[in-house]
């Protein structure tokens, strides 16, 4: 991990199960400013659970989550104000049907953050201009490829000016002719220096892109390491296995 770097993120003992499934079973990391991490692992294994847990979305049973030096775990702590710092981004998009891009981007603004109407529009605007979008501002969703709603629900997030962006397999439902035009996105935060903790099985986003892939099994971390160790040279036969099938895929 960089040294001499802020963490913005710090997970300590994470544990989550639903009934007797265990699906986060001790989960500890940081995530260093400008870090970008990609988590790699088999279905079901809490990657989603993680992101999830890291801005309270789902509340785990155990352990600690601090963002930016504020505990989010602690009852104490405003998690509504705290979340507007955490950008979140679904595989499924979840923007409003019945507002145009520009309004679906300026709604947080304007109602989370209070600006006046025309300072958030202008502000929408310029970040839909960020992500090739803005030519779409008047468009409804309806009206839109996957990757263009994939596009206009990453500017949402920008809008807030987070400073952590959780990707949550936001490829994973897009045609894969689609699939490039967010990577793009993407990596162009990466290179802006966004801190980033992205769930996807995009290897050459992982490859190119990320300072860390983490190989997440059975709730565990099972390992860890650049992407140059973990793609060519893994100390474990199981992660070497994994990512060889999921390389093979991409």
């Amino acid at each position: 991990m960089a040294s001499g770097k802020n963490v913005i993120v710090k997970v300590e003992d994470l544990h989550k199960a639903y009934g007797s499934e265990e699906v986060l079973r001790g989960i500890s990391m940081e995530v260093t400013e400008g870090e970008v991490v990609v988590l790699v692992g088999p279905s079901g294994t809490g990657k989603s659970t993680l992101l999830r847990c890291i801005n309270q979305l789902t509340m785990p049973d155990a352990g600690r989550v601090w963002v930016n030096n504020v505990e989010l775990t602690d009852p104490s702590t405003d998690i509504d104000k705290a979340r507007q710092h955490i950008g979140m981004v679904f595989q499924s998009f979840n923007l409003f049907n019945h507002l145009n891009a520009l309004d679906n981007v300026s709604l947080g603004l304007i109602h989370v953050l209070g600006m006046d109407k025309k300072t958030a529009r202008d502000k929408a605007l310029m970040e839909l201009d960020r992500v090739g979008l803005k030519n779409k501002a008047e468009n409804y969703p309806g009206q839109l490829s996957g990757g263009q709603k994939q596009r206009v629900a990453i500017a949402r997030s920008l809008a807030m000016e987070p400073i952590v962006m959780l990707f949550d397999e936001p490829t994973s439902a897009l045609d894969p002719e689609l699939i490039g035009e967010v990577l793009v996105v993407m990596k162009d935060l990466a290179v802006e220096g966004m801190t980033m903790i992205c769930v996807t099985h995009e290897i050459g986003f992982a490859r190119d892109v990320s300072k860390r892939i983490v190989f997440m099994e059975h709730g565990d971390i099972i390992e860890e390491g650049t992407p140059a160790k973990m793609l060519t040279n893994p100390d474990l036969p199981r992660t070497k296995q994994f990512l060889g099938k999921i390389s093979e895929l991409h």
